[in-house]
């Protein structure tokens, strides 16, 4: 669904999980906001809404949509900020989020000013470091 072929093959992804844990994420997020993320063909600028919770970086169509997009599972990945705008970027305020492995898509991300960018920024770095605590309802709760 949501995940790239590489990282499904690499990962088992339940999608009821996750759906689960993108919904949750509306609610209790680090941060959340537009953001203007390059397409995966890089011809053109897509606005996004993204919700970072936990170590995972969902996005939306729009703040309406309920069901993700995509997300970006953060753990092991970079996140930079660029000195100067990606090329057909319109403004300043890029940053990437990168894997170690050269097989792994580079995400390029676009803020709308240079305080959001930073805490972005920040908010991706930290969030990088922390591991995923399912908060699902188990089997036996769910069950009562």
């Amino acid at each position: 669904m949501m995940l790239s072929p590489k990282i499904q093959r690499s990962i088992r992804v339940n999608d009821g999980q996750l759906i689960a844990l993108s919904e949750r994420a509306q609610y209790d997020h680090i941060q959340a906001g537009y953001l203007h993320k390059r397409s995966s063909d890089n011809t053109k600028w897509q606005v996004r809404w993204f919700v970072l919770y936990q170590n995972l970086l969902f996005y939306y169509e729009s703040e309406n949509n309920s069901r993700p997009t995509g997300v970006l599972l953060l753990e092991g990945s970079y996140c930079e900020r660029l000195s100067k705008p990606l090329e057909r970027a319109p403004v300043g305020f890029c940053f990437t989020i990168t894997y170690r492995r050269e097989s792994q898509r580079q995400y390029e991300l676009r803020a709308a000013s240079e305080t959001d960018c930073v805490h972005w920024v920040d908010a991706i770095r930290e969030a990088r470091l922390v591991l995923l605590h399912h908060h699902l309802p188990s089997r036996e709760s769910a069950a009562v």
